[in-house]
């Protein structure tokens, strides 16, 4: 991200405002997010965040103030914007820019308006916002970043084949968001478990879905659920053994290429190929 400490002429656009200390004078420091970087900045209206669960958003309108020109930001006016997509405003850190890009391709390509607006709603939650692009994972000891693996395996879903519709858009929702209840400090997790701490802290969206398209609703949250479920319907079970077979892939992939990989043609992933490629590593 780039931390733009001084502008030179006013400008206005859409960010996400963290509040900061309330100085002698009665001006607060606020940091501003926005698609293009950070700014540091003061303003008269005060607001506090502590009581938000979410981030929030406005459109604001920011002029250079103090001589010479530009010695410091001022917030001239703040227009709150709760509706704002957070996802295009997700800062873009050094090291996770890239990841941001490819999470915002693959939400243009959630085509489900109810899947795509939960996104938009659980990443706006502040450990989401924020920590989803720097938690690691540590997996069979290895240690691997959260938003990479859950990036590339929804990509896997999308290029997917044999799967529906409705599925490839449930299958990448269920990829981006099955580990990141680990964005929050493990003590944090209810009962010990990350996967049900997230679909408490998503109660309210994951309730607004089910109030407008609920048997997508219930495939979710079964999914989500799955490793305390005694058994899934043939759906979400179905869209389950699709994407674990493709987590897989990049593991294989390093010891076995199919033919019709050969060409280099297709990004297209079949889960027969994927089977194959399984059957020859046990053999």
């Amino acid at each position: 991200m780039n931390k733009q400490l001084l502008i030179t002429q006013p400008v206005t656009f859409d960010a996400v405002l963290e509040p900061g200390l309330i100085s002698g004078d009665g001006l607060q420091s606020v940091r501003v997010l926005h698609p293009d970087g950070e700014l540091a900045a003061w303003t008269w209206q005060h607001f506090d965040a502590a009581n938000t669960d979410s981030v929030l958003t406005a459109t604001v309108s920011i002029r250079p103030f103090g001589y010479p020109l530009g010695l410091t930001s001022v917030i001239d006016r703040i227009q709150w914007q709760p509706t704002l997509q957070v996802v295009n405003l997700i800062p873009e850190v050094s090291g996770t820019a890239k990841l941001v890009a490819r999470f915002r391709s693959l939400l243009e390509q959630i085509r489900h308006p109810g899947l795509h607006q939960l996104l938009q709603d659980v990443f706006a939650l502040r450990p989401l916002f924020y920590d989803y692009w720097n938690t690691s994972l540590d997996i069979d000891g290895r240690e691997c970043s959260l938003a990479e693996k859950a990036i590339s395996n929804a990509e896997l879903v999308q290029w997917s084949v044999g799967l529906s519709s409705f599925q490839r858009c449930i299958g990448m929702t269920f990829a981006l968001l099955r580990n990141a209840g680990q964005a929050w400090p493990r003590e944090e997790w209810s009962d010990g478990e990350h996967a049900l701490h997230l679909l408490r802290q998503i109660d309210g969206s994951m309730s607004h879905l089910a109030s407008v398209y609920p048997e997508d609703a219930d495939v979710l949250r079964e999914l989500m659920e799955h490793e305390y479920r005694l058994s899934l319907s043939p759906l979400a079970l179905s869209t389950l053994e699709h994407v674990n077979y493709l987590a897989d892939t990049s593991r294989l992939d390093a010891h076995w290429k199919g033919p019709e990989e050969d060409n280099g043609s297709s990004n297209l992933i079949s889960l027969d190929a994927f089977r194959r490629r399984r059957a020859s590593i046990s053999t």
